[in-house]
């Protein structure tokens, strides 16, 4: 099996499974002799700050000298993002290689448990095998969706539970409250274990981790606000001092205290040395989490794509008086009316998309009429080139920043092109 073979094999799975479940990933598991077991993972679910806590914690891992595993979803720039070892992609052989070995294991799975494996859970196999055959020290585990029920909550003992902000997000499989949701998220919370979240958590999302930790006899660490102290931002960047460690990430926007200073707390309480704290958080960076392609235009990226990631978008607009050009691109099944809403009060002009990568697209008439109630220059554009073309048209000046936003699809689609255009 090609390398190509490989993902339109993977890509012709279910994404969703046809009823939420570990008995498919179990039963593979059981195929595959188990490989999660015995292995050492940090776990990590929430609605937003995943990918960059995450990212984070796997490189503090790194740099105090352990070989880290990392699985993240979902990918931005390349298909094999989504599984590392110490920052390396999955080469292409190994994902190929891999691939066939699970895939012949999946009609014994639908005999035994009368379904079929979902993407999602063929891909945690995948990578639940290649960490094990590579002899990672730890493995940095994201959640899916959810996490009780999510496929990666296989795992039996992690070293700590992760839980990053909670807030309304996929609510027809989650549930309609905070409660139900952070409910879901805390499932991946085991008896005994070590529990990190952030003391900004959404109050309701902190008091069912807090019941949940009390409940499972775990050790709640809480990475306090009160903590910090000397933040500094700008629009590239944030520095801060939290328990006598002068961070600094890359990463602009203030809620990157919020997973910089969860990520360190999550080292801290395994022990590891202050230095590699430091470090690791150091040269942290995630595509399209309010990425800067250029700074001078200011051209920023960013898959913001619920109401809280609205929120902190616009958070950091306001923070640093940016009056953008946006194009924007979003999925029907989000709440588009506050998204747009948010955005385009923020918005000198607004270029609307169809995301051409997800039959979940909205499209740009209905996010145009959206954004018009807010924003006086509101166009729709047929293709991605377009509406570059427009925003350049519209932006009239260097010192009038582009902003391109609205879904993680629409930032993978376009990413390149904006890095070819304008990255020096």
């Amino acid at each position: 099996m090609t390398y190509d073979q490989a993902l339109n094999y993977i890509h012709s799975l279910n994404r969703f499974g046809i009823k939420p479940g570990l008995e498919r990933i179990q039963a593979l598991m059981e195929c595959l002799d188990n490989p999660q077991k015995g292995m050492q993972f940090i776990h990590i679910a929430g609605t937003n700050g995943k990918g960059s806590t995450s990212t984070a914690i796997s490189n503090i891992m790194i740099s105090a000298g352990k070989k880290t595993g990392l699985f993240i979803s979902p990918f931005v720039v390349d298909f094999r993002e989504r599984i590392q070892i110490n920052g390396r992609f999955i080469s292409k052989e190994d994902l190929a290689s891999l691939t066939e070995k699970v895939a012949k294991f999946l009609p014994k799975v639908k005999k035994l448990v009368g379904d079929d494996v979902t993407e999602f859970e063929f891909i945690t196999a995948v990578a639940f095998l290649y960490f094990k055959e590579q002899s990672c020290d730890m493995v940095v585990l994201e959640t899916g969706l959810g996490g009780r029920l999510d496929s990666t909550n296989i795992i039996e003992n992690p070293l700590v539970n992760v839980i990053t902000k909670i807030d309304l997000d996929h609510t027809a499989v989650l549930g309609n409250t905070v409660e139900e949701i952070a409910l879901e998220k805390c499932g991946i919370i085991k008896c005994g274990a070590n529990v990190v979240t952030s003391s900004t958590q959404n109050k309701k999302g902190l008091k069912i981790i807090e019941d949940t930790a009390l409940k499972k006899k775990a050790k709640l660490y809480i990475a306090s606000r009160q903590d910090v102290s000397n933040i500094k931002t700008n629009p590239f960047g944030v520095s801060f001092i939290y328990k006598g460690m002068a961070i600094e990430t890359k990463m602009p926007g203030i809620h990157q205290v919020e997973n910089m200073t969860t990520a360190a707390e999550t080292a801290l309480c395994l022990g590891i040395d202050k230095d590699s704290v430091i470090k690791g958080i150091g040269y942290t960076s995630f595509p399209a989490r309010l990425e800067v392609i250029s700074k001078e235009p200011l051209v920023l990226l960013d898959g913001a794509h619920n109401e809280n990631g609205a929120d902190v978008l616009c958070d950091y607009l306001d923070e640093h008086n940016l009056k953008p050009v946006i194009v924007l691109g979003m999925m029907r099944d989000k709440n588009c009316v506050s998204v747009v809403q948010k955005l385009s009060l923020r918005a000198r002009s607004v270029i609307t998309v169809t995301v051409k990568s997800n039959d979940r697209a909205e499209t740009a008439e209905r996010l145009g009429v959206l954004a018009n109630e807010n924003c006086q220059n509101v166009y729709c554009a047929e293709t991605y080139e377009e509406a570059i073309s427009m925003a350049e048209q519209r932006r009239k000046s260097s010192s009038v920043p582009l902003l391109v936003c609205g879904s993680l699809y629409l930032a993978s689609d376009i990413r390149q092109s904006l890095i070819n255009k304008y990255k020096k």
